[in-house]
């Protein structure tokens, strides 16, 4: 897997996800040269669709048992407003309209809040289906 991390002073961003390395090598050739300089292209070994992003201090990409295990050791706190992390769930190849920029918001996720943890420590794995986090294949 081949994922293009933007990091501009205190923002970081993903700019493209790609599973092959000349997409990801033409993808980074579209972008503005004044944002190319922002971009770092990771190559990650043992990693298929689908994988999960936890945002959170950075970027951790993971696995399905991976990101389970994260949401087992997520307790939730008295602050009813925290986000412990943003979850994102990658099933195919990402590339915003305008290469090099920050729009994952348009991928799926979730906001990992306490009232998340709340149902997931009630429903477990049946409530991160539902949610359309995890699917059957």
């Amino acid at each position: 897997m081949f994922i293009i991390v933007a990091n501009k002073g205190m923002r970081s961003w993903i700019s493209g996800i790609f599973d092959n390395e000349t997409t990801a090598e033409q993808y980074i050739d579209t972008m503005p040269d004044e944002l190319k300089e922002f971009q770092q292209r990771i190559e990650l070994d043992n990693l298929n669709y689908p994988f999960y992003i936890v945002e959170r201090d950075g970027f951790q990409f993971l696995t399905q048992d991976e990101v389970i295990a994260v949401l087992e050791q997520t307790e939730a706190t008295e602050d009813e407003d925290e986000v412990h992390f943003n979850l994102y769930t990658i099933e195919s190849d990402y590339r915003p309209r305008m290469p090099g920029t920050d729009h994952m918001g348009i991928l799926r996720h979730e906001h990992v809040t306490n009232e998340f943890m709340q149902w997931y420590k009630v429903e477990g794995i049946d409530f991160l289906y539902r949610k359309g986090i995890l699917y059957s294949e």
